[in-house]
Parts: structure tokens; sequence; C-alpha cells
């Protein structure tokens, strides 16, 4: 093709992708503003339908234990109708689920919303990175992909903002609550509108068959033709390969390389929540009110630093990660929430004034997001594609199950073991969760979905191989895949192909003796 065709496919390519990150983004919004927005409604909802303290912990941790439980369906819709029309489900079901909320007179009509709303939640956790990381080019997947918790985050912002304005606008709280809850309908509204400009994921079209219709979106997103029928082959040969898609094989892997990628998944999915910020963001205004600030207005106001911090980390992390890789983030991130939470506890102790408490809790907010958004990126990358769905199911519904769990009870907690305690507790797990990270979680930075893949399939029953991107003899990143000690010698490599998204560079695996 001659070069102004070239250009003018290369711009089509980048406006497709573009906008499935954008849209497919928004469905976090969903989840964030919910998060975000509940910090000011459910006071507002307390005082309003008169909710006693276990109800209160059942509408805030409810939503992530139902969204956590519906994931596993979530993969398997997605595996049956594409990634695109399970996300229109998804935003389906949410809409409906807030608008019940929004209209409910009593604790259990609310809760029913609630219920469906974690469905559209869960749902919607699922299928957007899953979709994200099938169709963004490899050398980009990290930034691309993470711009769902980074919406996310601005979800969670935005939630603080509007609650802010309707607590000081609004004088009744039955009206406050019900207007921050229906604000909820309009992202999703928004996204079912915006689905009809995108492509589903050629992977999961090769998958079911429809060769056609993905090479078709395949060279729209890959101009070049030698490199489209290059990632096609790769694609078909990683589908070929599989010989059951199921549950089981997740669940129960057989091979090393799935039981490493199960233990990635699930222990990054626990690891992202385990440290209670999801429970913090819910109940910011009770931990105001215990640093001092007694009036409902401020104490959503000074939430707000929390909600900035918060996306400042994420949108300082996310670009970082296709540059520095998923590993250091996680390590500074870990063990920088640990530090956080160890001086925010101390504050409470120490009576250091709320100022320097609501410091630490930024400063938590901030690490946090820094190693957060890997959580969601790398369950993505380690599978195939007949597996990556269900695998991802799995991933989200333990991750909310966990948050769910401590937003239930973290009400309860405090009570027993006193603020600085329960602060103290998430610091201990912090700390344990970055030594995990340090000793098992594998560099997936730069590589295609089909060569991790390859990669873990190569892995046997003991050792260590590093793969390393090669530009001149630097080394860019580190895969445990599994080769004993006793077969690696000083000059082994293993050549895997040139990476789809920069020909330039030789991606090999380098072979080093422990």
């Amino acid at each position: 093709m001659d070069e102004a065709t070239s250009i003018n496919a290369r711009n089509n390519a980048k406006k497709l992708i573009y906008r499935t990150v954008v849209f497919c983004s928004m469905t976090s919004m969903l989840l964030g503003y919910d998060v975000g927005i509940m910090a000011g409604a459910l006071p507002n909802m307390k005082d309003d339908l008169s909710l006693n303290t276990a109800q209160v912990e059942t509408i805030a941790g409810s939503l992530n234990i139902v969204a956590g439980l519906c994931a596993i369906l979530a993969g398997q819709t997605a595996d049956r109708l594409g990634r695109r029309k399970a996300l229109g489900v998804a935003c389906c079901v949410f809409a409906v689920g807030a608008g019940v909320m929004t209209g409910a007179p009593e604790f259990w009509t609310l809760f029913v919303g609630r219920i469906i709303t974690g469905i559209g939640v869960g749902f919607g956790l699922v299928i957007a990175p899953l979709y994200l990381s099938e169709v963004v080019p490899p050398e980009q997947r990290g930034f691309l992909v993470c711009m769902f918790d980074v919406i996310l985050n601005v979800g969670i912002l935005e939630g603080y903002v509007v609650g802010y304005l309707v607590q000081v606008s609004v004088p009744n709280p039955g009206a406050r609550w019900r207007i921050m809850i229906g604000v909820a309908i309009i992202p999703p509204v928004a996204i079912l509108l915006g689905l009809n400009f995108l492509e589903e994921s050629p992977r999961w079209l090769y998958s079911i068959g429809r060769d056609n219709e993905a090479k078709r979106i395949l060279s729209i997103m890959i101009p070049d033709k030698d490199q489209c029928d290059e990632q096609e082959q790769e694609i078909k040969d990683v589908i070929e390969a599989e010989t059951s898609n199921n549950y089981k094989d997740v669940v129960c892997p057989q091979t090393l390389a799935l039981k490493r990628a199960l233990h990635i998944s699930l222990g990054l999915s626990i690891a992202q929540q385990i440290t209670g910020s999801e429970a913090v963001i819910y109940y910011t205004p009770e931990i105001m009110k215990n640093a001092g600030i007694k009036d409902p207005a401020k104490q959503l106001l000074w939430a707000l630093p929390v909600g900035a911090a918060k996306l400042m980390g994420e949108v300082i992390s996310v670009p970082l990660l296709d540059h520095q890789g998923r590993r250091p983030m996680l390590l500074i991130g870990g063990s920088m929430q640990c530090v956080s939470l160890i001086l925010l506890a101390t504050s409470f102790v120490k009576g250091w004034g709320f100022a320097t408490t609501i410091t630490f809790v930024c400063m938590f907010m901030f690490f946090f997001e820094v190693a957060a958004p890997i959580s969601w990126l790398v369950p993505s990358e380690v599978y195939s594609t007949g597996k990556r769905g269900k695998a991802q199911s799995i991933s989200v519904t333990v991750n909310r199950i966990v948050s769910g769990s401590i937003a239930l009870s973290f009400l309860s907690i405090s009570q027993a073991l006193t603020i600085p305690g329960t602060f103290y507790l998430f610091a201990i797990l912090a700390f344990i969760i970055t030594i995990w990270y340090a000793l098992v979680v594998v560099e997936t930075k730069g590589l295609t979905l089909e060569e991790i893949t390859s990669i873990l399939q190569q892995g046997k029953e003991s050792g260590r191989y590093d793969a390393v991107h090669s530009n001149q003899g630097d080394a860019k990143g580190v895969i445990d895949v599994g080769v004993p000690e006793s077969e690696i010698g000083d000059d082994m490599t293993l050549n895997v192909g040139k990476s789809s998204g920069d020909a330039k560079d030789d991606e090999s695996l380098r072979l080093d003796s422990q």
C-alpha cells in the first residue's frame, strides 16, 4: 500500500483501539462512583431509613460480595455472547439496579437494588479488562488495560465531589441520597451507546471459528499485513493447543504453568483488597469523625483530597508499567502501604490531629494505587484465550469477596480492635503481601499474550529462567517459568520471536543459573 493509505490505516487502528479503551474503561466508573458516593449516601440513608449498624454494613459490603459471586457467570457470558455484547448486559443490569435503589422506600428494597447493581458491577469488572487485554498492542497493554483502573478512581473522586455538592445544597436527607444514587444511571447508558462504535475481540472470534470476521477486525487493528498474519497464526496455534476450556482446568490445574498462573492471579486478587482500601473509602466520614471532624459536610469535604491522592497514585504508576515493569510497582506500592498504615495508626494513638491523619490516609491511598492496577492487568495476561474469561471471572470473584468481607466487617472490627488497632492489622497484612510479591509474581512486560502463554507452557518441575527483551544487550523483564537448574547452561537462549508491537526489538529467553 502507498504511504498515504498506510498512514490512514494506522490512524484507523489507533481510533478503534482508543474507542475500545475509553468505553471499556468507563465500565469501571460504575464501581468507582458507587464506592465514592456511598461515603456520602450511607449516613443519609441511615438517617432517612433508620438503618442500624448491621444494615449499614450490609448495604456497604453486599455489592462486592454479589459482584464477586456473579463474576463466575460473567466469564461464561463473555465466552458465550462475546466481549462486546456481555459488556452491554453488564451496563443494562447496573442501570436497573441503580434505578431500584433510587426509589427504595425501605431497607429490603434498597438491598434488592444493591444486589442487582452488584451483578452489573461483577460482570463489568470481569469483561472490561478481558476485552481490553485482547485488543490492545502488547507494548501498550500495561498502560491501556490499566486505564480501566484509572477511570475507576476518577469515578471514586466523582462520587466524593457529587456527594459533597449534594450534601451542602440539598437539605432533606432522603432527597440527598436518592440524588447521589440516581446519578449512577448516566454512565451505563453512555457506555451502551458507545458499544455501537466498537468491534468484537478478534481472539474470541477465532476461538469460536468465525475466522473471516476475526481476520477483518485484526487487519484493522494491525494494518501491516505480515504482522497481522503472524499474529493470526500465533492466536490460532494457542487455541489449537488447548484441549479443554472449563472451570475445572482453571481451578484444579494439572500443569505447572497453570498452577503458577492460578497462584499469581488469585494471590494478586486477594493482595489488592486485603489492606482495606475500599473499606477506608466507604467509611471515610467515620474515620474523619474519629479524627475530630464532626460536621458531615466537612467530613465529605476532607474526603476529596483522599480521592485525589488515590487518583494521582494511579496516574503516576500506570504509564510506568510498560517501562519499569509490573514487579517494581508492586514492591514499591506494597512496602509503602505498610509504612503508611503504621503512620496512620500511630497518628490516632498519639493524637497528632486530623490534618496529620488525613495526610497519612492520602499517603496510604496513593501507594495503594501504585500497585493496585496490576491486580487487574496480570490475571488477564497469564492465561490463554480459551481460559482467560473463566480465569478473569475467578480472580474478580475472589477480589470482590475479599473487599466485600472487609467492608461488611470494618465497623465491627474497628469497634473490637479500635481504629488504630485495625490499621496496625492492615499494616501487617501489607508487609506479608509485599514479601509474596517479591517471591512469586513474574514479569510480563512487553510480551504478547501468546508469548506469555508459550513461555509458561515451557515450565517444568523446578528452577527458573528469565525472559529478556534484548535491545543492544539491555535486559528489560523477567519471567519465572520453571526450567530445572540442571538443564541450564551458561549461554542457553530460547528465541520466542519478535514482538508484534516492536519489530526492532529482539525478544529472547535468557536462561540464567541460580
